[in-house]
C-alpha cells in the first residue's frame, strides 16, 4: 500500500525541542543488512545473526521524512550510537524519537535528535543521536570570509593504516535511495549547492568503520560517537586509520580523502564483547 507524504511544516513546528516523531515498529531484515554492508565494504558474515546497529541510523533519517521534516540539503555534523543489548536480525524493535535541542550556531541551527530502538519486553536496546546542521545561507557565507583556521596536524599521526576503498555511485546510490536527501544521488542538486558530484552519506562511512570492531565478533555493548569533518564524494577514495589505547582496543578511528584530510573521525568509549 502506498501512503501519501505527510503536508510539508513550518521551521517552527518541524524543529521545536520537545516534537515527538510517532512511534513505530522496526524489523532489520537479513536481505536489508547484507546490501548496505556490501554497499559500505564490511562482510555481511562478521555480524552473523547480530543486528548491525549503524545501519538503524537509516530508520531515524526515516523517521524524520515520514513526519513531514525537511531532509533534502540538511548537513549531518555528529552520529552517536551507544548499544546496551545486542539485537537479532528479525526481531521486532519499537522506534520511538524526539527533538533534543534546537539552537542558533554561527552557520545556522544545531538541530539534535535522539531515537530509542525498544525491545519486546520494554528494554531499550540501542539510542541513536543524529546531530546536524540546519544551514543559513547569509551566516554560512559570513563564516566562511570570517579567519581561518589553523592547518591541523597530520591527521594520521599515531594511526596505523588497515583499509581504503573507493566509494561509487552504485553503492552510495543503494545505501542513501531508501532514506532520502537528493545531496546523495543526484548530480544536479549536488551542483546546486556547490559540490562537484553527490556526497556520500556520513553514515556510510561510519558503518564501514564500525566493521572493524567486529573482526574478533560483534560487540555486545558499546558507546562511540562520529564526527563528520568534511563530506566524502561518491567517488572518491578514502582510507581508514586506527589508534588502539593502553588496552589494546580500538579507541579511535579516522578516515582521510584523496587529499590525506579528515573526513570522519570516531571515538569509542565503551566496548564489550561479552
Amino acid at each position: 500500500m502506498i501512503h501519501s507524504a505527510p503536508a510539508p511544516r513550518t521551521k517552527t513546528e518541524e524543529f521545536y525541542p520537545g516534537f515527538r516523531f510517532p512511534e513505530q515498529p522496526v524489523i532489520r531484515t537479513r536481505e536489508y543488512q547484507d546490501s548496505r554492508l556490501k554497499a559500505c565494504g564490511v562482510d555481511p558474515a562478521l555480524y552473523g545473526d547480530q543486528a548491525a546497529a549503524g545501519l538503524f541510523g537509516q530508520e531515524c533519517f526515516k523517521a524524520m521524512r515520514a513526519a513531514g521534516h525537511q531532509v533534502d540539503g540538511l548537513v549531518q555534523t555528529e552520529q552517536r550510537f551507544r548499544q546496551l543489548e545486542p539485537v537479532a536480525v528479525g526481531e521486532t524493535l519499537t522506534q520511538r524519537g524526539w527533538i533534543e535541542a534546537y539552537e542558533e550556531v554561527p552557520r545556522g541551527h544545531r538541530l539534535h535528535r535522539k531515537f530509542e530502538f525498544v525491545l519486546k519486553d520494554g528494554t531499550v536496546a540501542l539510542t541513536a543521536d543524529v546531530i546536524g546542521l540546519v544551514p543559513d545561507k547569509e551566516k554560512w557565507a559570513a563564516a566562511a570570509t570570517g579567519k581561518p583556521k589553523s592547518p591541523p596536524s597530520d591527521p594520521r599521526q599515531g594511526f596505523e593504516l588497515v583499509s581504503e576503498k573507493t566509494m561509487t555511485p552504485e553503492d552510495v546510490t543503494l545505501f542513501s535511495s531508501d532514506v532520502g536527501n537528493l545531496i546523495h544521488f543526484q548530480p544536479e542538486f549536488a551542483a546546486n549547492l556547490g559540490y562537484r558530484a553527490p556526497l556520500a552519506q556520513g553514515l556510510q562511512t561510519m558503518v564501514w568503520m564500525m566493521g572493524k570492531l567486529t573482526e574478533d565478533g560483534p560487540p555486545a555493548s558499546f558507546e562511540l560517537v562520529a564526527t563528520f569533518r568534511r563530506p566524502v564524494f561518491w567517488d572518491e577514495a578514502t582510507s581508514l586509520w586506527l589508534n588502539r589505547g593502553k588496552t589494546g582496543f580500538i579507541d579511535t578511528m579516522r578516515t582521510l580523502n584523496e587529499s590525506g584530510k579528515l573526513t570522519v573521525e570516531l571515538m569509542v568509549s565503551s566496548l564489550s564483547y561479552v
